[in-house]
């Protein structure tokens, strides 16, 4: 069974190969996912413009629809980046990472609950290392609410992040982010930036502003200086920049 996604300057395995995503957490294209209870496997592959993903169970036809629907916007498969990418070609430093970026997107994660979890997990984490913590989770627990229960998350060994995640899967949808524990500013922006695919939104962390010190010369007022260099588009660029020096 499968699914043919038309595509236009995009290209999902450069875009896989990227990192820059929540909703892969294998080291091959794959991806459990829960519809009605029922975990469905799917598999990624793309062949010049058509994007093939096949599914391991029979689905309704309603289902299929939202499944395609989410895929595309998950992958920002309709997205225009041609503004982006002429910021890029200017830009002093993103011009000489410019064809590692084309076609490139970045993937969000498949729920909204799932996007909270691993901006919670994210916090004073390397990359590598949430990597490492984000498919544990996933293979224990898979982003369904119900099994974020102190017994499994202690069997993780999360640490303070434990009670974090218990007040997430007890109050999401039903106070506002802010008011969760473990939601702050810098994961409400991180949220924002990957999974509401708003670009217009910025955090500041060590790797940042490192970043915008040793490669833009900037010591000071980062988020004024981030909307000067990269406008609307500035959570995208700060993505892409990380990726690119952050110690793996």
């Amino acid at each position: 069974m499968h699914i043919k996604l038309k595509t236009t300057n995009f290209n999902f395995h450069k875009t896989f190969n990227s990192g820059l995503f929540y909703f892969f957490y294998d080291s091959e294209p794959t991806r459990k996912i829960i519809i009605d209870g029922k975990p469905i496997t799917l598999k990624f592959e793309q062949t010049g413009n058509q994007l093939i993903i096949s599914y391991s169970e029979e689905i309704e036809k309603d289902q299929k629809t939202n499944l395609v629907n989410r895929i595309k916007y998950c992958l920002g498969i309709e997205e225009d980046l041609s503004e982006f990418y002429n910021i890029c070609k200017k830009d002093i430093v993103l011009k000489n990472y410019f064809e590692k970026i084309k076609d490139t997107r970045v993937i969000s994660a498949f729920s909204d609950f799932e996007a909270l979890v691993g901006a919670i997990i994210s916090q004073n984490n390397s990359y590598r290392n949430y990597r490492i913590q984000m498919r544990r989770v996933y293979e224990k627990l898979n982003f369904i609410r119900e099994n974020y229960t102190e017994k499994n998350l202690c069997e993780l060994k999360l640490g303070y992040k434990i009670n974090y995640l218990l007040d997430l899967a007890k109050n999401f949808e039903k106070i506002k982010l802010r008011d969760i524990r473990g939601i702050g500013n810098y994961s409400i922006n991180l949220f924002n930036i990957f999974q509401k695919r708003d670009y217009n939104y910025f955090y500041i962390d060590c790797l940042t502003e490192k970043i915008m010190r040793e490669n833009y010369k900037i010591e000071k007022n980062f988020e004024e200086a981030s909307i000067k260099l990269w406008g609307k588009y500035r959570g995208l660029a700060e993505a892409y920049l990380q990726r690119f020096f952050e110690v793996k």
